[in-house]
């Protein structure tokens, strides 16, 4: 049966496999997500793991900066951070979020919604 999370996933078809919405695709349909989620409640996870994706950048220094985090632009990693905090804390209200197996929760977590920042950018 198709769904408008099916829906939603179709219109991310003609992107780059190599680009976000291409690897978000790839990775929602392997998944099944569109199975357990409603199109807003996919977008609402594309929106946080899109900002997550920015966090990783900006936090660890590969936005373009020669890989050096300046720190005059401490406000905006900031910003990005809480950004991707309420976007992340939005799509876990979803009534989706709360239906889907726990495995699946975890995939989703580990692959959308994890920050990492590399040991060398840790603040001391």
């Amino acid at each position: 049966m198709k769904t408008d999370g099916h829906e939603f996933l179709e219109q991310l078809v003609s992107f780059p496999p190599a680009s976000f919405e291409g690897r978000f695709l790839k990775t929602s349909t392997r998944l099944r997500l569109a199975s357990y989620l409603r199109a807003e409640e996919l977008s609402t996870l594309y929106r946080a793991a899109f900002r997550a994706a920015l966090c990783h950048i900006a936090f660890n220094g590969l936005g373009g900066n020669e890989a050096e985090i300046k720190p005059d632009q401490e406000l905006n990693r900031r910003r990005l951070e809480n950004e991707f905090m309420v976007s992340r804390d939005r799509f876990f209200r979803c009534r989706g979020w709360k239906v889907l197996p726990q495995s699946s929760k975890d995939s989703i977590q580990r692959l959308f919604l994890q920050v990492i920042v590399a040991d060398e950018n840790l603040a001391n």
